[in-house]
């Protein structure tokens, strides 16, 4: 998936587990998918067991899971031996503006976990990678308002390609 993403392939596909803080009892498996440069996302709760089976590889399970995401994630970690990788933290500023429902966010102090997925373990090490970056992102549903393309020619930035998860897998 990491080669995907530095590649820029127009079509990927990513899963990952999402958790707010370290709260277990609300953890989401989420599938994020490029489409033409749109992206969609896809998302069903799962437990701490269950996030615990698949990062031990024990994954027989899902095959008959009645969640179609969990078992589309067997597919895949069966046929490309995907498994957890890394544990991505990170601050957000989140922004609102109802007209075009906006939500622009902007993600700084990105930490990794530098290869271990124990994203259970609440002491578990972070790194911080570079503290210089910050990522801004820009979602809307049907269109961008004006006043928000207004504001967002900003100095000093530029546009990439990086991802939070690109920026830990890459660090050290």
């Amino acid at each position: 998936m990491l080669t995907q993403k530095k590649e820029g392939f127009v079509e990927r596909d990513k899963f990952r587990v999402r958790l707010y803080d370290h709260n277990i009892d609300y953890m989401n498996l989420e599938k994020k998918s490029k489409r033409n440069n749109l992206t969609f996302k896809q998302k069903c709760r799962i437990t701490a067991t269950e996030y615990e089976l698949m990062n031990v590889g024990d994954i027989a399970w899902m095959e008959t899971d009645s969640r179609p995401l969990i078992q589309e994630l067997f597919v895949q970690m069966t046929l490309y031996q995907l498994k957890p990788v890394v544990v991505v933290d990170y601050e957000r500023e989140v922004f609102i503006y109802e007209y075009g429902n906006v939500r622009v966010t902007f993600d700084s102090k990105i930490k990794t976990s530098f290869r271990n997925p124990n994203l259970l373990n609440p002491d578990l090490a972070m790194v911080e990678t570079n503290p210089d970056i910050v990522i801004l992102e820009v979602k809307y549903d049907d269109f961008l308002p004006d006043v928000i393309k207004q504001l967002l020619q900003v100095h000093d930035r530029r546009k990439g390609t990086y991802s939070k998860y690109q920026i830990s897998r890459m660090y050290g």
